[in-house]
């Protein structure tokens, strides 16, 4: 089969479907798409509330609950323990299929009728209440999208984490701080794309290094301050030069970084042991196109933050042991052939437009069945009827479709529109990897919720809080500290410091942040180049690369090979 070009029905730009992504199409039984992989990634991810938390009741016992979901959601909300328990049963809400309506209209009617879980959280959940989207954790507060963290805080993205805080898309660190795409380092801080590193600061594309400071792009070394290699005593008598422990020190160091990094050149595409792969920032994968942050995946396309998986497409975060997954986000976890579902795992298969349908297998268009099979809006049926039924509400879907306030038909083989999101575009993972405006979001049709700015009483601004964390004693933890970016929209304008975050702070002898959680996230985020794959020539041979760090981002560009033969 050859390629294709079409145009997408959202962004109306030519996308290219390839030979090989027929033949994925085909296995899995489903028609090939038609939105492009741009519009389709971001559709993923407004049905994905990633670190907006509510208070509100549950809807089963009247106690007060931690929600991704607000108190006037139109659907009942129940505690992830009530949800998982035989309080109440998912069967009672079904519906027969009624072939006079689209499909889209019918899962939207059952939607409002049966409970969701507030917050996601699998395995155990140990003193980790301020969790959500998370697998195995313990001691662990303001904790999104990890799986196993320890002792850990305000990090977002990863896999086995312990003792660390403000991190982004870590992994198989312990006692990390401010690192963003960082693998099995120790004790690092303010690091970037590096792996295998300890007692470190402000790296960046560094790899087995120990005791270095400001630098880049090298390998094996140590005692090394802004590339330059010292004997030890000298190090660390520069070290203290530094001031590395204050607030003024560590803001002088992250400007002098940020242009020193810029005069070393960048390699296209961060990997570590992978081959054939196209996006950014790979570890122990192959045959991997158009994806980003992924950690030993074989043979996918279009993946974004998946980890353990094989033979996938269009695919949003987890993995871990995952197969045969398709315009799906948010499952995993021994499970295989999901196609335009969310949220569901451990063991689940055979699924189709499904929503939290945990452990369950050959449903379609279902909600909260926990180990359900063969059941249609909920509704149970024998295997022959399933099978006999199936063929006819797809091809019901095709003749059917569901159309959109936009004009956009939703049939069969494209995942649910945005407007049966149950979250506005501002609260979901897509305003942090495909940022737009407020009046952006509602000319296409988004939701958009102002965020509500409470009138904190605060008791110290943040700039007059103690230059190094020797000065601070514990009564800051009665504090409410007013955020120095607290007129920013992303700002909650306050925060709190709590007891395991202040021990930490004095462990790695760091002083205290200046702003609030989500501005530290917002931050973090604007230091990554946007996931946009673009062309540019490498600085040293010319040849033409496919990567996502701009001119402005990286001014000097290095293809593998030249990348190589000046850094290794």
């Amino acid at each position: 089969m050859q390629a294709e070009t079409k145009q997408c029905q959202n962004c109306k730009q030519n996308f290219t479907i390839e030979p090989d992504d027929f033949s994925f199409y085909e296995k899995i039984s489903v028609p090939p798409p038609t939105f492009c992989p741009g519009c389709r990634s971001s559709r993923r991810m407004t049905s994905t509330n990633e670190r907006v938390l509510y208070y509100r009741t549950c809807d089963l016992t009247g106690e007060k609950i931690l929600s991704m979901y607000p108190a006037d959601a139109p659907f009942p909300v129940y505690h992830p323990k009530e949800w998982y328990g035989d309080g109440w049963d998912p069967y009672q809400y079904g519906m027969k299929y009624d072939f006079s309506l689209p499909f889209f209209e019918q899962f939207r009617k059952l939607q409002k009728k049966v409970p969701k879980m507030s917050l996601v959280r699998q395995g155990q959940s140990v003193n980790s209440e301020y969790t959500h989207r998370v697998h195995d954790m313990k001691n662990s507060y303001m904790v999104f999208r990890m799986s196993k963290s320890v002792d850990s805080f305000y990090s977002y993205i990863g896999k086995n984490i312990t003792n660390c805080c403000d991190c982004f898309g870590v992994s198989d660190c312990e006692l990390c701080y401010e690192c963003i795409d960082c693998n099995q380092c120790y004790k690092t801080r303010f690091s970037q794309e590096s792996e295998e590193c300890v007692d470190s600061m402000f790296l960046y594309a560094c790899r087995n290094c120990v005791n270095c400071v400001g630098c880049v792009n090298l390998r094996n070394q140590e005692y090394c301050i802004f590339n330059k290699r010292y004997i030890k005593e000298e190090y660390f008598e520069k070290l203290k030069e530094l001031k590395l422990n204050t607030v003024a020190g560590l803001a002088e160091m992250e400007e002098r970084f940020s242009g020193f990094r810029k005069r070393f050149p960048q390699r296209f595409i961060m990997s570590l042991k992978s081959n054939n792969i196209s996006g950014n920032w790979f570890t122990n994968c192959q045959n991997i196109k158009n994806s980003f942050w992924c950690l030993n995946v074989k043979d996918g396309k279009y993946l974004y933050y998946i980890f353990d998986a094989e033979d996938c497409m269009d695919y949003f975060q987890w993995g871990k042991s995952a197969e045969l997954i398709y315009e799906s986000e948010n499952c995993g976890i021994n499970s295989s052939r999901l196609s335009f579902c969310t949220q569901c795992w451990m063991g689940a298969h055979n699924l189709i437009y499904c929503d939290s349908c945990p452990g369950s297998s050959y449903c379609f268009g279902c909600i909260g069945l926990k180990k359900g099979e063969y059941s249609i809006l909920n509704k149970k049926y024998s295997k022959e009827e399933y099978e006999v039924l199936l063929p006819q509400i797809i091809e019901h879907m095709k003749q059917m479709p569901y159309v959109d306030k936009q004009g956009i038909k939703y049939g069969f083989g494209e995942n649910f529109p945005d407007d049966l999101s149950c979250f506005a575009y501002n609260e979901t993972a897509a305003i942090d990897f495909y940022p737009i405006t407020k009046e952006e979001a509602l000319a296409r049709g988004y939701k958009w919720k102002e965020r509500e700015k409470k009138s904190y009483e605060t008791t110290i601004k943040s700039l007059n809080l103690p230059e190094t964390i020797m000065e601070v004693n514990d009564s800051v933890l009665n504090e409410v500290i007013e955020c120095a970016d607290k007129d920013k929209p992303y700002s909650v304008g306050a925060y709190r410091i709590i007891l395991d975050e202040l021990n930490f702070y004095r462990r790695m002898d760091l002083p205290l942040p200046r702003v609030c959680f989500d501005v530290r996230h917002k931050r973090r985020l604007d230091k990554r180049p946007l996931l946009k794959i673009i062309k540019r020539n490498c600085s040293q041979c010319n040849i033409e690369v496919e990567t996502i760090y701009t001119e402005s981002y990286a001014p000097i560009i290095y293809c593998e090979k030249c990348y190589q033969q000046e850094v290794y």
